[in-house]
C-alpha cells in the first residue's frame, strides 16, 4: 500500500472517530445542560464532561446529574459548584481541578500548591489556590441550605490523571475523599456498595433535583458576577 493511501485510510480513521465522539458527546446529560459544543469547552469544562463519562452509568441505576450550579450565598454572590450526583445511596458534590504539573496539600492547609516543573526553556513555577476541601466544603454548607441540613453529602476532589501528588494527604475517615479522574468510578462504586441502605427514594431524588435545577440556568450577568 502507498503512502497516499495509508494517508487516506488514517484520515478517514480520524474523521470517523470524531464523528463518533461528537454524537456520543450530544446525547450526555452535560450538553444537554450546558448545550456548549465538543470544539467550545475549555480545561475546566472538559475536566467536568470526562466526569460525567467515569459515572454515567449510573443514571440507568436511577441517579441524576447536575453541572454548573450557582447558589446564592447570603452577601448576594453566588458559588458554582461543578458536578453533583444524586443516586438512591449518594449525594455527591464534586470539584474538578483539571491541572497538571505536582499537588502539594493536605486537610488542614488553608491553601494548597501547584508546582509546574522545568521544562525546555522554561523555569519551575509554582501557584497556590485555595483549598479544595474548604471550597468544597463551602458548596455543601450552601447546598444544604437550599435542600435541608440532614442530607448527607460526599465531598469528591478530582484532580486531573495528568497531574501527580506529592504530599497529599488527608483523611479517608471523613466524608471526602481527593483522588484522581482514573479512580472516580470505583470510588463512587465502593461508597454506593458500601451504603447498605437506600437513602434517596425516586420522589427524593426528583424533589431535590428540581429545587437544584434552576440553579443551572443562571444568566451570563450572574456568570460574569460570579467569575469578577
Amino acid at each position: 500500500m502507498s503512502w497516499y493511501y495509508y494517508i487516506i485510510i488514517c484520515v478517514l480513521l480520524m474523521v470517523v472517530i470524531g464523528s463518533l465522539r461528537s454524537n456520543r458527546y450530544k446525547k450526555s446529560s452535560y450538553y444537554q445542560s450546558t448545550k456548549k459544543s465538543l470544539s467550545q469547552l475549555d480545561k475546566g469544562e472538559l475536566g467536568e464532561y470526562q466526569i460525567w463519562e467515569e459515572l454515567e452509568w449510573y443514571e440507568k441505576d436511577g441517579g441524576k446529574f447536575l453541572f454548573n450550579l450557582y447558589i446564592p450565598k447570603p452577601n448576594e454572590e453566588t458559588t458554582e459548584i461543578d458536578v453533583v450526583l444524586i443516586h438512591p445511596k449518594g449525594f455527591f458534590v464534586i470539584e474538578s481541578k483539571n491541572y497538571s504539573g505536582w499537588i502539594f496539600g493536605n486537610d488542614k492547609n488553608r491553601y494548597w500548591t501547584q508546582t509546574l516543573p522545568m521544562g525546555r526553556g522554561r523555569q519551575s513555577h509554582k501557584e497556590r489556590f485555595y483549598s479544595p476541601l474548604r471550597q468544597n466544603g463551602s458548596h455543601i454548607r450552601y447546598l444544604k441550605r437550599v435542600l435541608n441540613e440532614t442530607v448527607p453529602m460526599w465531598s469528591l476532589i478530582v484532580f486531573s490523571n495528568e497531574c501527580t501528588f506529592k504530599g497529599v494527604s488527608v483523611s479517608s475517615e471523613k466524608r471526602f475523599r481527593v483522588i484522581h479522574l482514573n479512580e472516580l468510578r470505583s470510588t463512587v462504586k465502593q461508597l454506593i456498595d458500601e451504603t447498605e441502605e437506600v437513602l434517596f427514594s425516586e420522589e427524593d431524588i426528583q424533589w431535590m433535583y428540581e429545587e437544584l435545577y434552576p440553579f443551572t440556568t443562571e444568566d451570563e450577568e450572574v456568570k460574569i458576577k460570579h467569575k469578577s
